[in-house]
């Protein structure tokens, strides 16, 4: 089949990582990507039968070494509260301690919170196309927004031959550069629309931005079943049309202010693991803050959408699972029908390099069961702890940390320790160097240690059982770790909003020191966005967003941890409107910001 007009799209990288698989022309790129697809063809096309409506969509947004357990932990140099030290994470609303910068209602909006009020500088309206509430970086005089791109996927929808385009287009995505050295004037310095989903946007302490992106399929005029077309010759009619697919529909685009694009990857830039991975492209892009036209990419035919990074390692990650039949054992009250049982997932990690503003696909892995989140990701000493769920997704029949690190080309298991929450999910995990906390959950909550100190033979080292559960946990000195969750009854029952408090000076004893409820019929989302939580270490307070799911109202609740681990609410302030886009940001000497569809400044000191 046609191979498409990409002249002098075979580069070979400067860096390659050694054993790992690569193309040795686009012929043989575009070939590895059809014979991905080609399994996954059907009557409707690559997956199942079409949506019958048009979307728009944008990008995706959920970001130094593992701190130790005595150390308190602060926010980012720019006021988000981060995974790890020395990785920021693009959010909503950035501030330098004297500007917050926030992407509000389509606006780019710069408040002055230098003085003892807020003081509005600038609101401006951002470039045509953009999402409403974009992502933001900010370093020194430069914002850079990374959103979505709004267009409608469908276009026109299925056509008079009863083609159709299927599966939906990918989203494109956004980077657009300010100046804001006069904050009363933002301009914009560049403007590029990339192919693709945005999983993961960090900013590093040197400056280099990195930009994870997801491109899951080609956009392919497909056939359907219908006025005498049957399912086995559209699925025929579908297998040529992938088969006749040029290169260009597979590898993503980059288009910049002026509309021209190009290929986002040379084939030489392109690789793949050792074990195919789906017929997707992760594409991560590298470039300076004030220089985003100078990225550069890298990219890997595999499917990701979980992303963790240290200073020196990024995992891209994707859960995978399936189905299988199931026939009922005779006298089964569901008769002799085949039923269908989930299969036992697996969780695929793909690990790049990274060396000032170089990223380079180093190794790919994988580890059993289904991984919760980024937080269940560490990276130490050159290996990766991961916790996981075995079992089916959402039904994990016990959890485990596994060990891996790098063996050639390939992310190798070393270790592991099983048997943690039977039958329970798990709700959070924290990191200390050689220390993991972790919480499951399904009646009480297994608050266990784990002691990593032997990457080789990881162990349990003490669990606390109590009622309800912490989603988000961080760590606020002297060996004290607060939990933010949902107190509960001894049968399983979640009540309310609540902030424990827990002594880790005996791993192998431990204990709550305090639990604090916030208000009957509460929650709090911080266990998916944490962001939405600050700790302000001098001060010994931390901020959290509470829903009051009474009254429809939030509030930002400020509560103090003592010396002796006791926790007292010492303020509380209601936001203007209920949203999940309003971020507490600490500004120093005890002053936060609380960001939303306003700025308003508090003293928690």
């Amino acid at each position: 089949g046609p191979i498409g007009s990409l002249g002098g799209l075979f580069r070979v990288p400067a860096a390659a990582a050694e054993g790992l698989p690569a193309f040795t022309d686009c012929a043989q790129l575009r070939r590895w990507y059809v014979e991905q697809a080609l399994p996954q063809v059907g009557p409707w096309g690559l997956g199942g039968a079409p949506m019958t409506f048009a979307t728009e969509r944008g990008a995706v947004t959920p970001q130094a070494s593992a701190a130790d357990s005595t150390d308190a932990v602060g926010s980012s140099e720019t006021g988000t509260n981060v995974q790890e030290a020395g990785v920021d994470e693009a959010d909503v609303a950035k501030t330098d301690g004297r500007l917050v910068v926030q992407t509000r209602a389509g606006r780019l909006v710069v408040t002055d919170v230098s003085g003892t009020r807020p003081r509005e500088l600038s609101s401006t309206t951002l470039p045509g196309g953009v999402g409403p509430d974009p992502d933001l970086l900010l370093a020194g005089d430069r914002v850079l927004l990374v959103g979505g791109e709004v267009r409608s996927l469908l276009r026109g929808g299925i056509a008079e031959d009863r083609s159709y385009t299927w599966p939906l287009p990918d989203p494109h995505t956004r980077l657009v550069s300010y100046d804001i050295a006069d904050p009363a004037h933002p301009r914009v310095t560049s403007d590029q629309s990339v192919d693709g989903g945005a999983v993961s946007t960090r900013q590093y302490a040197d400056g280099v931005v990195r930009v994870v992106l997801t491109n899951q399929a080609p956009a392919l005029r497909f056939v359907q079943p219908g006025d005498g077309r049957t399912p086995a010759r559209a699925t025929a009619e579908n297998r040529e049309i992938v088969r006749s697919a040029p290169l260009s529909a597979w590898l993503p685009r980059i288009h910049d202010d002026a509309g021209d694009g190009r290929p986002l990857l040379g084939c030489g830039e392109v690789r793949h693991p050792q074990a195919p991975s789906g017929f997707g492209t992760i594409s991560v892009l590298t470039f300076g803050i004030d220089d985003p036209a100078s990225l550069h990419a890298t990219g890997v035919v595999a499917s990701g959408d979980l992303v963790y990074s240290s200073t020196d390692r990024l995992y891209v990650a994707t859960v995978r699972s399936g189905w299988r039949e199931r026939v009922p054992e005779q006298g089964s009250p569901f008769g002799t029908r085949p039923r269908f049982a989930p299969t036992p997932a697996s969780t695929q990690v793909h690990a790049f390099a990274l060396d000032g503003d170089r990223t380079t696909y180093v190794a790919s892995g994988s580890v059993p069961g289904a991984v919760k989140d980024r937080w269940s990701f560490s990276e130490h000493d050159g290996y990766l702890r991961v916790a996981t769920g075995l079992g089916a997704v959402w039904n994990a029949t016990q959890n485990a940390v596994v060990v891996l690190a790098e063996d050639g080309s390939r992310l190798r298991e070393v270790g592991r320790v099983d048997g943690l929450g039977p039958d329970e999910q798990i709700q959070s995990v924290r990191w200390f160097g050689d220390l993991a906390v972790v919480v499951t959950f399904r009646q009480t909550d297994p608050l266990y240690t784990v002691d990593l100190s032997d990457p080789a033979h990881p162990r349990v080292v003490g669990a606390l059982k109590i009622p309800g559960f912490s989603a988000y946990l961080h760590p606020v000195g002297d060996d004290r770790l607060v939990g933010v969750g949902q107190s509960g009854t001894q049968d399983g029952a979640t009540l309310d909003a609540q902030v424990s408090c827990f002594d880790l000076r005996d791993l192998a004893h431990l204990s709550r020191t305090d639990a604090l409820s916030l208000g009957a019929m509460t929650g709090t989302g911080v266990g998916v966005d944490p962001h939405t939580f600050t700790y302000v270490p001098d001060q010994r307070v931390l901020v959290v967003l509470v829903s009051d799911w009474t009254s429809g109202s939030q509030r930002f609740v400020a509560v103090h941890v003592g010396a002796d681990g006791s926790l007292t609410e010492t303020g509380s302030w209601v936001t203007r409107h209920w949203s999940d886009r309003v971020r507490p940001l600490p500004l120093g000497a005890g002053r936060v910001a609380l960001v939303g569809d306003v700025v308003r400044l508090v003293d928690v000191g």
